[in-house]
């Protein structure tokens, strides 16, 4: 009965200091402009809309962000959530059988322009959940396909060959197909304890990221990508 009663009494306490949180405050931020370095870890894949239904063999890949954030708070609930990062996205295809693997690595490396509406819980004065919702804009200013062979039973016919993501082919040089403009919606929560910073986003590209004229009208791909990053606010 003893343990009940203590037990009730620590969740009337955590209700009691839940309900003291406000959901909305208008007032004023003590400070409005907020800029924090981040670094994080992304999880990157392609959905892709084709005649014959999905690509088999299609795998994540790891890549990373880097960059930093900025917050411009128009109240201590409500703020503008932007910045600029540079982040590698892609796929992996993998085909392989018992005598050989091919695998295609599409590595993308973006700059990224996120224009989120960011909404703040303060738990206390060094405590805070946020949740973001919005656009991002991003440009690919690098990116390479490697397309590596492995032969178990000759290892001499084993290679590998690399060539460039962005744009089309031509008589010269052997190009993916991909287009270097990209926009989506992310959205994503944080939390922030003092000054440093932890994220979770994911992000949707909606626009189709395969040239035409490489493709064809039939093929469409959209980027996909979860992204884990921690950062410090100044």
């Amino acid at each position: 009965m003893k343990k009940v009663l203590v037990s009730a009494f620590a969740a009337l306490c955590a209700f009691g200091a839940f309900a003291q949180v406000s959901f909305w405050d208008s007032e004023a931020a003590a400070k409005k402009l907020f800029f924090a370095p981040r670094v994080g870890l992304n999880v990157s894949n392609m959905s892709f809309d084709i005649p014959d239904g999905d690509v088999e063999g299609k795998k994540a890949k790891i890549g990373f962000n880097v960059g930093v954030g900025v917050d411009y708070m128009i109240n201590r609930s409500f703020g503008i959530n932007t910045g600029l990062f540079y982040t590698t996205k892609g796929v992996k295809f993998e085909e392989k059988d018992e005598g050989y693997k091919d695998t295609q690595t599409y590595n993308a490396g973006y700059l990224q322009l996120p224009v989120y509406a960011s909404y703040r819980l303060n738990f206390a004065e060094n405590s805070q959940l946020q949740v973001n919702f919005g656009p991002y804009f991003a440009y690919g200013i690098n990116g390479k396909v490697t397309d590596k062979y492995v032969d178990y039973e000759d290892p001499d016919y084993s290679e590998e060959y690399k060539y460039d993501l962005f744009g089309t082919s031509d008589d010269d040089k052997d190009r993916a197909g991909i287009k270097r403009f990209d926009l989506g919606l992310g959205v994503g929560v944080g939390y922030t304890f003092k000054r440093v910073h932890l994220g979770l986003e994911y992000q949707f590209g909606l626009l189709n990221c395969l040239e035409k004229d490489e493709w064809g009208s039939d093929y469409k791909a959209y980027t996909r990508n979860l992204s884990i990053s921690v950062g410090y606010t100044f």
